[in-house]
């Protein structure tokens, strides 16, 4: 494959596209093929087009059926934003699977009418759990107001709760199994060079805000794979260890029947049938900032190359789709006022935030999981222990 050289400040519609999805010339680390197609297609490719369905649900059902085997309080735990996807997950697991899950959402206080509907909805309707957990509120809107100002987002603050709430339930109640909503398969896959929450991001911008130590580290907690060895070996050794799967790795996930399903089974409601992330009311806020950082970058040109991928929609209606995103997110949200009321912010602090992102605070260096050869060697004695 040829890497292409980056055009610089050309106009979108004048880059080179992959032959295959949308991406453009100037995506990160991208490189093309004699036939014009892209590593990213050729790499979701090599994973899915020859993926066993049935191999990987046979699979599934076998760390479900480790989980119940538990015998805890609640068979696993599901981060529910009151999304489609999340929403999904929810009715699997209860009507499929059997499962009794625990629903855990964090109110990341922008929660949009919508999700807040389906999200009571859906838990009477399937009779299942749920907890809204509210954090602080007073020290989260300065959180997400400190990263607009120095690192030019606000999203991995909701990042960082959404983290926040499952290691605490999970902690709470022991439970054995985590299932999320999210697809390396059919979601947008951003490499490092475009977006970031990790962890380590958020606390060095805090830090820099003024915030202190306690205030930060009590709110943005470790994700599992930064768990130290020790940490690591407690968890296994005091049966407090955990599973994290992703539901639409392991089984067909096809945006228009999961539609079909919320809608004529439960009831389930959306404003925009076609958009994304409609459990926040300033989702295009998120867009509109990204955009300032890299002009002309349209997150959703990766969700629908993925979707191109996985044969549920056409290049055509892709770039149709992508050229009406892009003259919608080069314009100020209608949100945007109510978003800078509510944070305390002035525009001044978006003008000086352009530009600023996680790369100013992080490299992929810092946060490349290391596992050392004691926890490797004890992890596959454990494996071994546990299927004698």
């Amino acid at each position: 494959m040829k890497q292409r050289k980056r055009a610089k400040a050309q106009r979108p519609h004048d880059m080179i596209r992959c032959s295959k999805c949308i991406l453009p010339e100037d995506f990160p680390n991208i490189q093309f093929d004699d036939k014009g197609i892209c590593n990213y297609c050729h790499a979701w490719d090599g994973k899915w087009k020859q993926f066993d369905y049935n191999k990987s649900e046979q699979e599934l059902v076998s760390i479900i059926d480790a989980a119940k085997a538990k015998k805890r309080r609640y068979d696993c735990l599901i981060p529910y934003s009151g999304g489609r996807d999340s929403s999904y997950v929810v009715y699997l697991c209860k009507n499929k699977y059997k499962l009794n899950p625990l629903l855990v959402t964090f109110n990341n206080l922008f929660m949009s009418a919508y999700a807040m509907e389906n999200i009571h909805s859906m838990a009477q309707r399937l009779g299942v759990d749920h907890v809204m957990f509210t954090y602080r509120p007073d020290i989260i809107k300065r959180f997400y107001s400190a990263m607009v100002r120095n690192g030019g987002e606000f999203c991995s603050v909701c990042a960082a709760g959404i983290n926040h709430v499952r290691v605490l339930y999970q902690r709470i109640y022991n439970l054995p199994l985590i299932i999320s909503g999210t697809s390396s398969r059919v979601d947008e896959q951003s490499p490092f060079e475009i977006n970031s929450t990790h962890p380590a991001y958020v606390r060095r911008v805090l830090i820099k805000s003024g915030f202190s130590v306690q205030d930060i580290d009590s709110f943005v907690l470790k994700r599992q794979n930064e768990f130290s060895t020790l940490d690591k070996v407690k968890m296994k050794l005091f049966d407090s260890d955990y599973t994290t799967i992703n539901l639409p790795d392991f089984i067909p996930w096809n945006n228009q029947e999961i539609q079909r399903v919320l809608e004529e089974e439960l009831g389930w409601k959306t404003p925009d049938r076609h958009k994304d992330h409609i459990d926040c009311k300033f989702a295009p806020i998120k867009y509109y900032l990204k955009n300032r950082q890299i002009p002309h970058f349209i997150f959703t040109q990766e969700k629908y190359s993925q979707l191109i991928r996985d044969g549920q929609m056409a290049r055509e209606d892709a770039l149709k789709s992508w050229e009406k995103m892009l003259e919608t997110e080069r314009n100020e949200p209608p949100e945007l006022e109510e978003f800078l009321s509510f944070l305390e912010l002035k525009r001044q602090d978006l003008e000086r935030s352009r530009g600023l992102s996680h790369l100013d605070y992080i490299s992929k260096k810092d946060i490349e999981v290391k596992e050392s050869l004691v926890y490797k060697v004890l992890s596959y004695l454990w494996k071994i222990c546990r299927r004698m």
